[in-house]
């Protein structure tokens, strides 16, 4: 099981070995104290202070502070640097990367972030692309609507095939999947979600990307890991390739 930890300010310094095939997932708490927050966004560069103070909710500028402010803090230990040498350029979809040269003979530090309510997962990798995303289940709506407007065809075949209590679960395990391939391509949302599909193993923790129509350029090699949440989250990190594995350093 992979748990929500509560993670410290804190400019620690040792740097953290990751080896190629592997992908690290930290998965770790936003809701703070108003004393912590403010430790976290020291963190913070000028440009990330002013995109805090830009939220109308104190809840999400309090989150995106912490969260922002714990990358800044893990990114800093993978590539052994201060946090505030960090720097990031965005790919046109918004995706961001570390905007420094590793060092010679190593491959680049590639991670994504994923929030949703008071929880959230960072993936890490070296030199792969990656996504990763995390839903919280809600119970209050039914799935079948959305997945009709979103989903290809055998999603939704197999949503509408599931027993009524078996439903919520599938969908949201779908979801999570297919943003995750969204975010290791790099397109967000600008890429539809009906334009491609995934296809689970049997064991459900598994997945492959079959692209349709117009997306036959998406990376059909990504490959979708369920991760082993709590009940009622669901996550999902996407790669390429089949040579890599999950790791919880936490």
């Amino acid at each position: 099981m992979l748990a929500f930890v509560r993670l410290e300010p804190s400019a620690r310094c040792e740097k953290i070995a990751i080896a190629g095939t592997d992908i690290h997932v930290w998965a770790f708490t936003l809701g703070e104290s108003e004393a912590v927050v403010e430790a976290w966004r020291e963190f913070l560069s000028d440009d990330e202070k002013n995109r805090a103070d830009r939220f109308v909710f104190r809840r999400d500028k309090d989150h995106w502070t912490v969260a922002r402010g714990a990358l800044r803090s893990l990114l800093a230990r993978y590539c052994g640097v201060d946090p505030a040498a960090l720097a990031f350029r965005y790919a046109p979809a918004g995706k961001p990367s570390i905007a420094r040269i590793e060092a010679d003979g190593e491959e680049p530090v590639m991670f994504n972030l994923a929030h949703s309510h008071d929880r959230a997962l960072l993936a890490l990798a070296r030199g792969r692309e990656i996504g990763v995303d995390l839903e919280r289940e809600r119970d209050d709506f039914d799935p079948l609507p959305i997945a009709r407007r979103f989903f290809f065809g055998a999603e939704l075949a197999a949503i509408q095939a599931a027993a009524p209590g078996m439903r919520r679960d599938l969908f949201f395990r779908l979801w999570v999947a297919k943003e995750a391939v969204l975010k290791a391509n790099g397109a967000g949302l600008s890429r539809a979600l009906d334009s491609f599909g995934v296809s689970f193993n049997s064991e459900g923790s598994i997945a492959r990307v079959r692209s349709s129509g117009s997306a036959a350029a998406l990376d059909e090699a990504l490959v979708v890991r369920t991760l082993p949440l709590a009940t009622g989250w669901h996550g999902a990190v996407a790669a390429s390739g089949d040579d890599w594995r999950l790791r919880f350093p936490a």
